[in-house]
C-alpha cells in the first residue's frame, strides 16, 4: 500500500472508529478525537457520506444561540456485524447494524463442543438461518465475532480447547471459511466487553464480571479496559483453589472453585445426593431423565422449597462468595457484576454477596457494589460483536500519529 493510500485509510478509520465509540459527533469533536485537521475532517466526512457510511444528524435550531454545529453519525444500514457467543449449553447470536442497534437476537442449543471441523459447517448454517430470519443478505455482513469457553487467546485468534483445528488458528480458519473478518474472544472477556459498552459497567473504571454458568469465569475491567494479562489468559477465576485437598478438577488440580460453585458442580452434587437416596423433588422431576438434573432444575426446586436443593445452592453461593472475597482484596473493584441463570436466584445472589463481604477486608470492600447483569445471556454476543466492529476500523498497528 502506497503512503498516500495508507494515510487515507488511517484517517478514514480514525473517523469511523471515533463515531463507533462515541456515537454522534460534530466536525470539531472529530478533529479533537482523531487529531486530524478540520479541513481534512470535513473532506473525509463528505466522502464517507457519499459512500453511504455516514448520516447528518438533524438538530433543533434556536436563532438566539446561533446555528448548532453540524453533526454526523454512522449509518446503521451501511453494514452489519454478527456476534456469536458459543457456550457449552446454548449459543447466543446478536446481529448489530453499524450504529450498534440490535437487529436480531436469538438463542439456540449449542452443538457439542469439539475439535471436529464439521462443526464449522453447522455454525455456518445457523448463521445463514439467523440472517435469513432478519432479512439481511450475507454480502451486507462486514464481520463476525465469535466467543468460546475454555482456553482462548483472543489477541492471537486461537482457541486451544474447542474449535482447535490442525490447519491453523481459529480466526484464520473461520475468516477463510466465511470470507469475512472474524474476531475470536474468550467468553467471559466478551461478557465484560458487553457490560462495558452496553451494561452495568458502562462509564465505570474497575469492574469484575463473573459468569456463573456451566463453568465459572471472570472478566476483569481495569481502568476502563478489559485486562488480558501477559498471554491473554487473565481471569481464570474458576481455578482459584478454595480447598487444597478438595474435588479433582479437569485442569489437573484439586479444590478449584469451579468444582464447588458452577452449574456443573451444582448438578453433580444433586446427582450424588439422589444416588445416596436423599429426599428431594428431583427424583420425580428426573423420572424420565437418565442424565440427571441440570442446574436450572435445581434452582427451580430450591425456589419451590426443596430443602436439599436449597442447601446445595447455598453451599455453592458461599464458596463463590469466598472466592469473590479474595479477588476483592486483590483488585479493590467498584462493582462486581454477576451473570448466568444461577446467579439470578435471589437466595444465591444474596448469600454470595454476604460471603464476599465477610471474606474480604474492611475498608477494601467499603465501596464495592454488587449487581446482576442487565444484559443477561446477550452480554457475550454483544461484547464480541462490538469488538469485531472495532476491528474493522483498527488503526493502532499502523501508527496513526505519523499520518494524521
Amino acid at each position: 500500500m502506497g503512503k498516500v493510500k495508507q494515510k487515507n485509510r488511517i484517517r478514514r478509520n480514525l473517523i469511523l472508529r471515533a463515531l463507533l465509540d462515541h456515537g454522534t459527533l460534530s466536525f470539531s469533536d472529530l478533529k479533537n478525537i482523531t487529531g486530524i485537521s478540520l479541513p481534512v475532517v470535513i473532506s473525509l466526512v463528505q466522502s464517507l457520506k457519499e459512500e453511504g457510511m455516514l448520516l447528518d444528524v438533524e438538530q433543533e435550531y434556536h436563532s438566539q444561540v446561533g446555528r448548532p454545529p453540524s453533526q454526523v453519525r454512522l449509518k446503521g444500514e451501511a453494514g452489519y456485524i454478527l456476534g456469536i457467543d458459543i457456550g457449552r449449553v446454548n449459543t447466543n447470536f446478536v446481529l448489530l447494524d453499524l450504529a450498534q442497534n440490535i437487529v436480531a437476537d436469538e438463542r439456540r442449543k449449542s452443538v457439542k463442543l469439539s475439535n471436529d471441523p464439521a462443526i464449522v459447517n453447522t455454525l455456518h448454517q445457523e448463521i445463514q438461518d439467523i440472517l435469513g430470519g432478519a432479512g439481511v443478505d450475507w454480502d451486507r455482513v462486514l464481520g463476525l465475532g465469535v466467543s468460546l469457553p475454555g482456553i482462548v487467546q483472543g489477541v492471537r485468534g486461537m482457541s486451544h480447547s474447542y474449535f482447535n483445528f490442525e490447519e491453523g488458528p481459529l480466526r484464520q480458519v473461520l475468516t477463510e471459511r466465511f470470507g469475512k473478518p472474524v474476531h475470536i474472544e474468550h467468553d467471559v472477556k466478551a461478557m465484560a466487553l458487553g457490560e462495558l459498552w452496553f451494561g452495568g459497567a458502562k462509564g465505570r473504571r474497575n469492574v469484575l464480571c463473573v459468569n456463573v454458568g456451566w463453568g465459572l469465569g471472570m472478566g476483569i475491567i481495569s481502568n476502563g479496559r478489559v485486562y488480558y494479562g501477559n498471554d491473554g489468559y487473565a481471569g481464570e477465576f474458576g481455578h482459584l483453589q478454595v480447598e487444597p485437598n478438595g474435588n479433582p478438577c479437569y485442569c489437573g488440580n484439586q479444590g478449584c472453585l469451579e468444582t464447588y460453585a458452577s452449574g456443573q458442580s451444582i448438578a453433580a452434587a444433586a446427582a450424588a445426593a439422589m444416588m445416596a437416596g436423599e429426599s428431594t423433588a428431583l427424583h420425580e422431576v428426573c423420572r424420565n431423565r437418565p442424565e440427571g438434573p441440570d442446574a436450572k432444575m435445581i434452582v427451580e426446586a430450591a425456589a419451590g422449597g426443596d430443602e436439599l436443593c436449597k442447601t446445595i445452592i447455598v453451599n455453592a453461593a458461599q464458596k463463590l462468595g469466598y472466592g469473590l472475597g479474595q479477588v476483592i482484596n486483590l483488585f479493590n473493584p467498584e462493582l462486581i457484576i454477576l451473570g448466568g441463570r444461577i446467579s439470578r436466584a435471589e437466595f444465591f445472589f444474596n448469600t454470595a454477596v454476604e460471603a464476599a463481604r465477610r471474606y474480604s477486608m474492611d475498608h477494601v470492600n467499603d465501596n464495592v457494589a454488587f449487581a446482576l447483569s442487565r444484559l443477561g445471556h446477550r452480554s457475550g454476543a454483544l461484547g464480541v460483536g462490538v469488538l469485531a466492529a472495532r476491528d474493522l476500523f483498527e488503526v493502532e498497528h499502523l501508527n496513526p500519529k505519523a499520518f494524521v
